[in-house]
This record gives C-alpha cells, structure tokens and sequence, in this order.
C-alpha cells in the first residue's frame, strides 16, 4: 500500500531527533511539507530540517521551539503554524521523557514532569490544533486530519521503576479514545503503542540484560525507528474507517 501525503503539511512534536526525526523523514519522503518542534536541540532540529530540505527541495519544512505542556506557547505556535503553512493535515504527538523512576528516590517532580510531557503536552496540542483546522476548514467537510499519539505497551503492563511514565502513558490511551469520540468525523484520533525499539548509537536505557529481553520479545527482535515511522504513515494517510484505535508495534512482546 503506498501513502502519498503531498501537499498536506504534518506537524511532528520531538521531531529533532530519534523517533521523531524518523517520522518526520518518512512524512517528507510521502510528500508532505513538515513542521518539527523541539524543546532544548536546537541544533538537532537544525540539522534535521536541513536534512528534509535536502531530501525534497521542492517541500516547506520549519523547526519551532516548544515547551508542550505550555499551554499558551502551545496556542502561539499551532496559531503560526496555520497562518504559515498550507493544508496542515495531520499532527504526530511524539514529544515525551521516559525516565528510570525507582520507588526508593521517586518524588512528585518525577510525576509531575512525566504527566506533563507525555501526556498534558498532547492534550493541549490536540486540542489547539482540532481548533484550528476545524475553523481554517469550516467550509470544506470533505477535508480530513489525523493525529496520532504515541503511547506504550507499558500503559497497560507496568513497570516498577518507570511509574510515572507508565502512568503517563496509560493516560494517552483514554485521551486517544476520548479525542477520537469528541472529533470524528472530521478528525481522526489514533495511537501507537511501541515495543522495546532500537536505536543506533544510543544506549538502551534501563534493558541491562537484552538476553533476556529477547526472549520476551515473540519476533526475536527489537523493532526499528523506521517500522514505527511506517506505522505513523500508515495512521496518517491510510484508511479513514480507523478511529480511536492503538495500534502495538512491538513484535509481540505484549504477550508475553
């Protein structure tokens, strides 16, 4: 199934770098004109955005600074974001922290950062960008958007050092679902949940043992930045009948 986004701009949150920077290349390579925002790499985003300009020099890309879970720099940014860009179509909420949260040292700045990256920052965005697209396209019901969330298959199978960002995103389940019910039909509200992915010359923060983790994991693998990418296409420009849906990108490893 190929996904053409051409002429639709998407707006990706964290989209400097890992997942985020992946997405991003993926909506550029459908043919979408991009918007990125990063909270403190600027030079990531610098070097992304210069990156998508030299992949497809005919398409709009822009990088903003954004606090998501600032709820008036939220309302600036998707105000200037449609004001400068045309057909903006689709939103990717991929900006999150995920932290390693022991019992022992846990705290309320622990809950409270988590709470508000991960999933204050997508309700508001949400919430300003339906508001938007919803007025700049008033007259033109047969004009669609799409926003995705990213969840985790750790929003229903917790773990015991991450508390808050379970509970994070165990929360972006519901707003998925509320969202989807409040703005269909006209904009379509899905999620992803991912597995354990890898990511190049990173370290894979609190898997000490990937022996061990394989083995939990039904494909034998961990997945990659481009399968979730693929997937966040997929919700963008595919089939409209899909609504409130999470889908797991995780080779099976909620199974186990």
């Amino acid at each position: 199934m190929t996904i053409s986004l051409t002429g639709q701009t998407i707006i990706v949150t964290g989209g400097a770098k890992r997942l985020g920077r992946a997405i991003a290349l993926e909506c550029a390579q459908a043919g979408a004109n991009v918007i990125i925002t990063y909270h403190s790499s600027k030079a990531e985003a610098e070097s992304t955005v210069a990156e998508l300009s030299a992949l497809a020099p005919e398409q709009k890309f822009a990088a903003f600074a954004l606090d998501v879970s600032d709820g008036e720099a939220v309302k600036n940014f998707t105000t200037q974001a449609f004001e400068q860009f045309q057909n903006i179509q689709g939103l990717v909420n991929c900006a999150a922290i995920f932290e390693r949260t022991p019992f022992e040292s846990l705290d309320e700045n622990d809950f409270d950062s988590h709470i508000s990256a991960n999933l204050k920052g997508p309700f508001l965005l949400s919430m300003s960008f339906a508001r938007n697209f919803l007025e700049k396209n008033s007259e033109t019901n047969n004009i669609t958007a799409s926003i995705v969330n990213f969840a985790d298959i750790y929003g229903t199978r917790p773990l015991a050092n991450y508390i808050p960002y379970c509970i994070s995103k165990a929360g972006v389940l519901m707003l998925t679902q509320s969202m989807a019910k409040a703005l269909a039909p006209r904009v379509r509200v899905n999620c992803i949940a991912p597995g354990t992915i890898y990511m190049p010359n990173e370290d894979k923060v609190g898997f000490e043992n990937d022996e061990l983790l394989l083995k939990r994991i039904p494909s034998g693998r961990m997945g990659t930045a481009s399968e979730i990418a693929q997937t966040v296409l997929f919700l963008l420009g595919g089939p409209e009948f899909i609504v409130g849906a999470t889908l797991p990108v995780d080779g099976g490893q909620i199974l186990r």
